[in-house]
């Protein structure tokens, strides 16, 4: 009876203590969640306060987490401290983990709601998870995924395997830098025509006309959906892919064509459940796992979207377009070597692939060019004009007509360290862009003080998020860009 009664005691000793651990980890967890929403919340407040103000200039800064909260302040802070006989307010649109898809998606209902005079932009790069070690098991279940407590958690373990092993442990992400669409085959063969480059389809009015003479074919509303995708129509994209479902309830490049569209509005749980509903009707579909890769990737599920793009590769051998998506992925692990094999394979077979170029040239950066031969050190420097891949390139060149139509300034900005170059051709033959060069002066300032006197991580590769002195430094370059080429002051 003795033990009896211990037993219990010790049991009920041990449920107190669970439940005050389940009771702090929740407390922490909503800590967490308050303070992001606390920290969104400041950031629109003071972009409403810049509304109200009368001021004779207003700037609107997009951008990812290199913005958010970051140099837009100082930027305010400085051109209004220059005595120049104008007033300067700064919005801060910048969001952490955005892509240039997302800031398009948003851009005219942001440009009607504050209005701006000038537009400055410093996008390109979508982050992606940590690098996780592989002896570090993943957050399958939901739960964890989610769970900030739980990355929190995460994040100070691989700190503390940083330190013990002297390593760095970064972030980096690539925007998706390719827009894949298939060859349809005929209506009694579904699975899609091997090809060595990715097929665009024909402009709107003649996939319209195509359906109106053939309203019961599927596969044009599916072509039609693709079209909208890779103009980022997405609304429009899903309308008519749940159009061709009606049709055929088993046709799975539908299902495919609603996952990528849900991928490009961040409908991450939505993109998942229509690709492994296209592979319920087709299991070969390779298409289906090069999403489901880049779905992985970018929901920090390193292992699985390995296996996806390798099993996309297993079903077919020629899908480039899988290759390019696992040497990406390879990339964001820095597992380099690796990377350099698999862009170097798919060019080697297709040299007009500008996705693969811009990887071999980010990962030839990372593996430091100087090392190299002259004749590859030079391609790779002309490899680097092309980084921005051209879903980019494509939004890039859209927010400038947008702006032109509005009569706003864009002012587009280079990352820190990074050459100006590759920014400057996307706009050849375009007037009226004035760009920051952040090379040069990050350079030096490295040299004299050191990488960590103005960033506080390597999430960008070769620079990072900016501490207030490199913020400082950021915002002080594109406020003497903008008096000088806009004021001319």
């Amino acid at each position: 009876m003795r033990h009896n009664g211990l037993l219990k005691k010790s049991i009920g000793v041990i449920f107190i203590i669970a439940l005050d651990c389940f009771l702090c980890l929740f407390l922490l967890e909503i800590g967490l969640r308050l303070r992001g929403a606390i920290f969104l919340s400041l950031q629109e407040h003071r972009n409403r306060v810049s509304i109200k103000q009368k001021g004779e200039c207003r700037i609107m800064c997009l951008g990812e987490s290199t913005t958010q909260g970051q140099y837009p302040y100082f930027l305010e802070e400085i051109l209004n401290q220059r005595n120049t006989g104008i007033s300067f307010t700064v919005i801060d649109k910048g969001l952490g983990g955005t892509t240039t898809v997302a800031i398009l998606s948003q851009l005219e209902a942001n440009l009607n709601k504050y209005q701006p005079d000038i537009v400055v932009t410093m996008m390109g790069i979508s982050y992606g998870p940590l690098m996780y070690y592989k002896d570090i098991p993943e957050a399958n279940p939901v739960l964890f995924r989610y769970c900030r407590v739980y990355k929190l958690g995460r994040f100070i373990r691989m700190y503390i395997l940083k330190k013990l092993e002297e390593k760095d442990i970064q972030r980096f992400g690539m925007e998706t830098l390719t827009q894949k669409t298939t060859v349809l085959a005929p209506k009694n063969n579904k699975e899609a025509v091997e090809s060595e480059r990715p097929y665009y389809p024909d402009p709107e009015d003649s996939l319209k006309k195509d359906i109106e003479l053939n309203p019961h074919n599927d596969n044009a509303y599916v072509t039609l959906g693709r079209f909208y995708v890779i103009h980022d129509r997405l609304s429009k994209a899903e309308q008519v892919f749940k159009k061709a479902l009606e049709l055929d309830p088993r046709n799975d490049q539908a299902y495919v064509g609603l996952g990528e569209g849900y991928i490009n509005q961040g409908r991450f749980s939505e993109a998942e459940g229509a690709f492994k509903k296209a592979l319920e009707l087709n299991p070969r579909n390779d298409w289906v796992y090069v999403g489901l890769g880049g779905l992985y990737r970018t929901r920090g599920r390193p292992s699985e979207a390995e296996g996806a793009f390798k099993k996309a590769l297993e079903l077919n051998p020629r899908n480039d377009w899988a290759y390019v998506g696992l040497g990406w992925f390879y990339r964001s692990q820095m597992r380099l070597s690796e990377a350099e094999q698999v862009f170097k394979k798919v060019l080697a077979r297709n040299p007009q692939n500008d996705s693969a170029s811009a990887g071999l040239a980010t990962v030839d950066y990372e593996m430091d060019s100087q090392k190299l031969s002259k004749p590859d050190a030079e391609k790779a420097n002309s490899l680097r004009r092309q980084y921005y891949g051209p879903v980019t390139v494509q939004n890039y060149l859209r927010l400038k007509r947008i702006l032109d139509e509005r009569k706003i300034k864009l002012v587009a900005v280079q990352y820190p360290v990074r050459s100006l170059a590759s920014l400057k051709q996307i706009f050849q033959g375009e007037e009226g862009v004035i760009f920051v060069n952040n090379e040069r002066i990050f350079k030096e300032a490295i040299e004299k003080n050191g990488y960590k006197e103005y960033f506080v991580d390597k999430c960008g590769g070769d620079f990072g998020h900016c501490t207030e002195k490199g913020n400082r430094l950021l915002a002080e370059n594109i406020a003497n860009s903008i008096l000088r080429e806009y004021f001319h002051k």
